[in-house]
């Protein structure tokens, strides 16, 4: 991505065998070089400025491809669009030929963004303009480019066609399937990087540097240039290498100074993913093969499975076991894990009772556990075997955003806002299928103004799957849901499902 080599977005060149990777649209944010400021459009008459100095639901915009270059859309579905005159908005209700942008990556990985009529759109003082051919000099046409996406991500390398994972002290691609925690990675944006910067940390919470070693602090070691390559990315280090994978177990390291394979990666969605107890405390399995059963006594990468909201809206779930394949049900109820993909009859419904949860198989029927651990959908509910205990194993620590920003801690007080702009992470804990959230030995509680991290003591609270990679959280003493606020707000006083009581995780 140097000099002014253009990027065209071709979503999906080399996922024609990875149907299971759910790579991400690019969403972002644009922050001008020259002032530090955010691109952002106002409800108010669609009007464009440059006036913001945080990333919120007005400063993000999607890329979406076009011929010969890439559509711009804004937060409330309108396209930006550069006119002959100079002149560049955001009211364009579809995509039209004025609408098509050409992005011309800089070498210290900002874009200039041109106008089919050759112009770049800058910024001076508070007026947009896009009426020159030469890019100027003060870099007001220069626009660092930070992603919008929640940051707990899954990273797969196209050239091993493997997952990145922790693996004693190194980060390596050699993970069939991203299962458990080590596959869990957090991509950081240091947004105090004059033109952007980029970082991976493990779930450990090192940051991978240069060298392949994961260090402690963030230095200019730690930190990478993001380069586009349709639906992939480059990270490049300050000397000119880019980040590769290397030797026969895959390590990453800054070693490669050319773009092959294998310096592209796709970041997708990292899925959540539970161990499932049964009444009795037995692991859900399928270690004695497909079957799936409650007999285990300790947790294997066969006793982790990963939870999949149907895309639909019905609130059901598939169960995804570490074979690659889903939980079936065949002609007696009897649950296996041998479906390659889903259709209607590897999706159960789900019955969320605070800290246990009950399934309904595609027949209408309860799942239970029979007398050799053999789970069977054949119940109406009542049997006691109808319960289980599922614990997120894959989010040590959570990145929470709802539809006003992230949740994080407003200074010293330990209040919970959901208005920030950058995130916190709280260490996430479950006992018995209750959680609790905590930051510095302090835990989420519940009082009259709000969430606040301040209890000495845990608290527990209560998680429900209902839409893909969005739950609900239910303080479990009030029976309400965590609802958030416009002006940050985090209270329970939520009665169910709806914009303000989901939570992006």
């Amino acid at each position: 991505t140097g000099g002014v080599a253009t990027i065209l977005f071709r979503p999906h060149r080399f996922l024609q065998n990875m149907a299971e990777l759910n790579p991400l649209e690019w969403t972002m944010g644009f922050r001008n070089r020259a002032s530090g400021k955010y691109l952002t459009q106002e409800t108010f008459g669609f009007a464009l400025n440059v006036s913001s100095t945080s990333l919120k639901k007005k400063q993000i915009f999607t890329l979406l491809p076009a011929e010969g270059g890439v559509y711009i859309k804004t937060h409330l579905g309108r396209f930006l669009y550069g006119l002959a005159d100079g002149s560049w908005k955001g009211d364009a209700e579809a995509p039209n030929a004025d609408a098509v942008w050409t992005i011309e990556p800089q070498p210290d990985g900002t874009w200039a963004l041109k106008t089919r009529h050759g112009y770049y759109a800058n910024v001076k003082g508070e007026t947009l303009s896009a009426f020159t051919k030469e890019l100027p000099k003060d870099q007001t046409g220069e626009w660092v480019v930070h992603l919008a996406m929640h940051p707990q991500i899954n990273l797969f390398n196209v050239m091993r066609k493997r997952y990145v994972h922790l693996e004693g002290s190194e980060l390596q691609a050699s993970e069939d399937v991203p299962w458990g925690a080590d596959a869990l990675l957090t991509f950081v944006f240091f947004e105090e990087h004059p033109s952007g910067r980029y970082g991976l940390m493990a779930c450990t919470g090192q940051y991978l540097s240069a060298s392949g070693k994961l260090v402690d602090g963030v230095s200019r070691d730690t930190q990478f240039l993001l380069g586009f390559h349709d639906d992939c990315i480059s990270l490049r280090d300050e000397q000119g290498n880019y980040l590769s994978c290397v030797g026969a177990n895959g390590t990453l390291k800054a070693a490669k100074t050319k773009i092959t394979k294998d310096e592209l990666f796709q970041i997708s969605d990292s899925e959540p993913q539970f161990v499932i107890v049964d009444s009795k405390g037995k692991q859900v399995s399928i270690r004695s093969g497909v079957e799936v059963k409650a007999d285990q006594p300790d947790v294997t990468d066969r006793e982790r499975f990963q939870l999949e909201v149907d895309p639909s809206g019905s609130g059901k779930i598939a169960l995804k076991a570490n074979n690659g394949q889903y939980f079936t049900l065949g002609a007696d109820g009897s649950v296996s894990a041998t479906a390659k993909a889903k259709g209607a009859g590897e999706y159960f419904g789900v019955e969320w009772l605070g800290n246990r949860v009950k399934f309904v198989g595609a027949n209408g029927k309860h799942v239970t556990v029979r007398s050799n651990g053999g789970l069977v959908a054949n119940g109406n509910g009542s049997d006691p075997t109808s319960a289980f205990t599922l614990t997120l194993i894959n989010r040590p620590e959570i990145v929470l955003r709802g539809q006003f920003g992230f949740v994080g801690l407003k200074g010293a007080s330990g209040r919970v806002e959901v208005n920030r702009s950058h995130p916190d992470a709280f260490l996430l804990t479950c006992v018995d299928g209750a959680y609790n959230l905590s930051s510095q030995g302090k835990y989420w509680t519940v009082d009259r103004d709000g969430v606040a991290a301040i209890s000495a003591t845990p608290v527990n609270f209560f998680f429900e799957f209902v839409e893909r990679s969005k739950f609900l959280i239910k303080h479990a003493d009030s029976g309400k849901y965590l609802e958030g606020e416009q002006a940050g707000g985090f209270r329970a006083t939520g009665a169910g499902s709806n914009i303000n009581t989901l939570w992006e995780y």
